[in-house]
């Protein structure tokens, strides 16, 4: 039961992070910008929870190079995932995001050894990726060279993270403390990378007009705000529970249950149109993660 709580509060936080995301894109805030808020906002975040809950704590030279890493990874798949969006559409970039799900589940079984339920796991995982394609796909107009290229860095990057995250959890996270401090290492990397980001991004849009208009930077600050908190909550859920499940069981579910209901979020506060295609692949992902849920 204690594993099921665990998940549904996963799940409500994730779902959290990407209606953040999906607001800052439809403010028009400088997505560059509002993530490298978010990662100041995170790290200070569990800074605070370290102190509230009156843990000491030490960075050890062990988590340092893992969770710079991490923050790496971080930063490289969202500007990748920004040109996918623009080059090949958000349709098959988030397909790709969501399908990289095989990376860690492989890694899982065969490393891990995390084989309990495996044919009642892997048939959940398969039901989830076809659910992803009816939920998420759409064929694009937009073709260039870069139409395989981009989705492709997007499924090997984002699986890169999720499987860095759990081996991160297994190797490196040894003391009670070291789950923070890792926490904090990884998003005050992800800040430096980001700021490096935002500075690429100003030198090359320098003189260069824009039509979109932007929101004014404290709106910026908010929404950056509004992500940072809930990337904080999801990332020490994600670290909790792949200790406690494992990365084939919680990731397959964690991105299954975000898929749905951001897009069911979408269906009722942003007046977006369901097809019956969706649907089936709602009914799908549930009934994948019913069976994957099924092995714990």
């Amino acid at each position: 039961m204690q594993n099921f709580i665990y998940l549904i509060i996963h799940i409500v936080f994730a779902l959290g992070m990407f209606i953040s995301l999906k607001l800052i894109n439809i403010k028009g805030v400088n997505i560059f910008k509002a993530i490298t808020v978010n990662y100041a906002v995170a790290a200070l975040l569990t800074v605070s929870d370290l102190s509230v809950n009156h843990l000491s704590w030490q960075l050890r030279g062990e988590v340092l190079l893992p969770s710079a890493g991490v923050a790496f990874l971080f930063v490289v798949s969202f500007i990748i995932m920004s040109f996918s969006t623009q080059k090949v559409g958000i349709g098959l970039t988030t397909a790709l995001n969501k399908m990289s799900v095989l990376i860690p589940v492989t890694v899982g079984v065969l490393y891990l050894g995390q084989t309990t339920g495996l044919f009642l796991k892997l048939l959940g995982i398969a039901v989830v990726l076809l659910s992803f394609v009816l939920i998420l796909y759409k064929k694009s107009d937009k073709k260039s060279k870069w139409a395989v290229i981009l989705p492709m860095l997007v499924f090997i990057v984002s699986g890169m993270i999720d499987t860095s995250m759990e081996l991160s959890r297994n190797y490196v996270i040894k003391e009670s403390y070291d789950q923070e401090a890792f926490l904090v290492s990884v998003f005050s990397f992800a800040v430096f990378f980001s700021l490096l980001a935002v500075a690429v991004e100003a030198l090359f849009t320098k003189g260069i007009s824009r039509k979109v208009k932007t929101t004014s930077g404290s709106r910026m600050f908010l929404y950056g705000s509004l992500l940072g908190t809930f990337n904080f909550l999801t990332s020490k859920m994600i670290l909790i529970n792949v200790g406690l499940m494992g990365g084939s069981v919680v990731y397959p579910i964690h991105n299954a249950a975000v898929v749905t209901f951001t897009a069911l979020a979408g269906l009722l506060f942003f007046n977006e149109v369901f097809t019956k295609r969706q649907w089936i692949g709602v009914f799908l992902a549930v009934c994948g993660v019913a069976l994957i849920a099924s092995t714990l």
